[in-house]
């Protein structure tokens, strides 16, 4: 039971390619080992940046992919606007102030960007296993709408394991919430 999560990568990849199929420069707050990234570099030719608190198991810069040491909350070294996508993979309970990301995760989103969140929810196999804290998906979804993101939804998938949460940076149309 433990791998349960491991065997879903392959899976998870692939849905995260679909979904972000449309952007070019994909930036990964809380990247880890940059495995994703490197992933979508190789296999679709994404231009991919990955930040972590902890440069542990970064693999060397390559073509379309860097990996950089740095704090989600403080992306000074991204201007506004310069990023297609921002994903955060497994990471959203690691952040320390999470809407603090999310609304600089915000502010590097070009005017259509999108963000992706996939995250484990509050009383998953996840929680047992590590016993970390999660967010529910009700929690993800007030967290997208409270930094400023538009037709954001979060549902769970997985049998109820994962939450799949995303939402659009805008310009968002007149008489939308």
């Amino acid at each position: 039971m433990s791998d349960f999560y491991e065997r879903l990568k392959p899976w998870l990849f692939s849905q995260v390619a679909e979904e972000l199929r449309y952007a070019n420069c994909i930036l990964d707050l809380g990247c880890g080992d940059c495995k994703l990234l490197r992933w979508l570099a190789e296999t679709y030719g994404k231009s991919t940046i990955g930040v972590d608190i902890s440069d542990l198991g970064f693999p060397p810069a390559g073509e379309g992919i860097s990996c950089l040491r740095g704090d989600a909350q403080s992306l000074d070294f991204i201007g506004k606007g310069a990023i297609d996508a921002v994903l955060l993979f497994w990471s959203l309970h690691e952040m320390g102030d999470p809407l603090a990301v999310l609304q600089e995760a915000r502010r590097v989103l070009h005017p259509l960007g999108e963000v992706l969140i996939i995250e484990f929810p509050r009383g998953s196999l996840a929680q047992k296993l590590w016993n970390e804290t999660y967010y529910s998906v009700g929690e993800v979804a007030n967290m997208l709408r409270e930094t400023g993101f538009w037709r954001s939804e979060a549902r769970l998938i997985v049998h109820r394991q994962l939450i799949w949460a995303k939402g659009f940076k805008g310009p968002r149309p007149k008489g939308v919430r």
